[in-house]
């Protein structure tokens, strides 16, 4: 099996070093000092305390966790993508790389992998850390694997969206902000066409009554990580603290909606119908980044 010889070379030149080893040992101590206060703080480390060991606190426990592994998601991912091919062009190899065999879609590709395989080793390591909700129930295997897998969809949009605007500019602070710009238009502004359309239908259904169903919350949606997000929070989990703030209101909003749908839309969870737009949009931007790159379509 052939390795994309972008992604072979930047892995063995980043891995090589001491700094991948640094970092995932912070990570790592860094979620693990958050369940630890976390589970500190609610005295779940007090033998004798009557909320000790508590299922639904656990739960709190692990929504704090990947809440905290998805903002960073999109927080890291574009920091390193955005500077993939603006890197190149000012350590001068960008013309060493297109005059090879290599295709410039296999180097856009090469470079979106990169990242995917710096986030999957983060996400893989911090599997135990979450793994520590096993003992108190409430979450089962499954769930984390569906997780995993939609962040490694997201990563790969992120990467995406990180990439193309990497191939628009030449200097890497324009395209590290252009790039958080893009995702926060993407991520935030469907949630602003829900609410604009939600007022606007409230207005003109005023004497009737408007009731938003599922399929009014897909529609401007879909886009956003963030709504495909909701599948993996636990809304509900307690009286306090997570399960009722803002977040887990909308997130519990969402649920009771899916729970009330009838048709097939019952089967559309937020998580599958964006991971199909994050899979969708990241083919379209690796191929307008491979035609933005390609030299000669350049001239053309």
């Amino acid at each position: 099996m052939r390795i994309n010889p972008i992604l072979k070379k930047d892995l063995k030149t980043k891995l090589r070093g001491w700094r991948t080893m640094v970092l995932l040992c912070c990570y790592i101590l860094l979620l693990s000092a958050i369940l630890f206060l976390y589970f500190a703080g609610n005295n779940m480390l007090v033998p004798y305390s009557s909320t000790a060991y508590s299922p639904r606190m656990a739960v709190d426990a692990y929504n704090l966790l990947i809440v905290f592994q998805f903002a960073l998601l999109f927080l890291a991912v574009p920091a390193i993508t955005a500077t993939s091919i603006t890197s190149e062009r000012e350590r001068q190899t960008l013309d060493l790389m297109l005059v090879t065999k290599t295709s410039s879609v296999r180097i856009v590709f090469g470079k979106v992998m990169v990242s995917i395989a710096h986030t999957m080793l983060l996400l893989i390591a911090s599997m135990p850390v979450l793994g520590v909700v096993f003992f108190f129930g409430g979450v089962n295997f499954a769930d984390i694997a569906k997780l995993l897998l939609f962040y490694v969809i997201t990563s790969f949009f992120v990467a995406s969206c990180g990439v193309f605007c990497s191939t628009l500019f030449k200097r890497n602070i324009v395209a590290i902000i252009t790039t958080y710009i893009l995702l926060g238009i993407i991520t935030f502004g469907p949630f602003i066409v829900l609410l604009i359309s939600v007022y606007v239908k409230e207005l003109v259904l005023r004497n009737v009554g408007f009731n938003p169903t599922y399929g009014d919350f897909l529609k401007p949606l879909f886009p956003s990580s963030i709504f495909g997000f909701t599948s993996f929070y636990y809304s509900g989990s307690s009286m306090y603290g997570y399960g009722y703030s803002l977040w887990g209101s909308v997130c519990q909003e969402i649920e009771s909606q899916i729970a009330r749908e009838t048709g097939i839309l019952r089967f559309f969870k937020p998580w599958i119908v964006n991971s199909v737009f994050n899979i969708v949009g990241s083919i379209l931007l690796i191929l307008l980044s491979a035609a933005k790159l390609n030299p000669v379509r350049r001239k053309k």
